[in-house]
């Protein structure tokens, strides 16, 4: 899931008052109890509801906040204060990848015409870590369209290595040829 660049910004904020303090693994946890509340059926539409006060829609949180760190229900409550309160809807998330960033890992997908065995998985997590220098955790997804090879998209970029991608490619390859002059 990308993360939008206002609540990348908020929680690169998180992270480093966390950090500072010596509070990341609490306030890690802390976001992901926010986060499993703002999950269950029907807290969205308390929480984010335009016409609610929001005093109603941060009280819903009490429970999430019940014994959280200073540091986190003051951020939260800053949120509601700035009327950023839909950073709450991805903060697990861009926290969690955040996490990520900072340990050097990426996430990406392997789409293939069937499924990959854990030794295929292993051996193109291996290949793309060396290429691209991080430490690479991949997820398979059979992809119908495809007929045969693979097509990984991680870290913002895409390899394709699928039958359909090597047929584009040499199709526009034909396309960009020039063609003989004749005389």
């Amino acid at each position: 899931m990308k993360v939008d660049p206002v609540t990348a910004r908020y929680v690169d904020a998180l992270f480093g008052l966390a950090t500072r303090h010596g509070q990341l693994s609490q306030i890690e946890g802390e976001v992901k109890k926010l986060a499993a509340i703002l999950d269950q059926p029907g807290a969205m539409q308390v929480v984010f509801h335009p016409g609610k006060d929001r005093a109603t829609r941060r009280g819903y949180l009490e429970g999430a906040l019940a014994g959280a760190s200073d540091t986190f229900r003051n951020f939260v409550d800053l949120l509601f204060d700035k009327r950023r309160d839909e950073v709450l809807q991805n903060l697990g998330e861009a926290f969690r990848q955040r996490l990520l960033k900072e340990e050097g890992i990426v996430e990406g997908t392997v789409e293939s015409a069937r499924p990959l065995g854990s030794g295929e998985l292993a051996e193109l997590t291996v290949a793309l870590g060396e290429r691209l220098g991080k430490q690479v955790r991949l997820e398979n997804q059979v992809s119908e369209g495809l007929i045969a090879g693979v097509r990984v998209i991680v870290d913002n970029k895409m390899v394709d290595s699928s039958v359909a991608g090597r047929f584009d490619d040499l199709k526009r390859r034909m396309m960009d040829a020039a063609l003989p002059t004749t005389n």
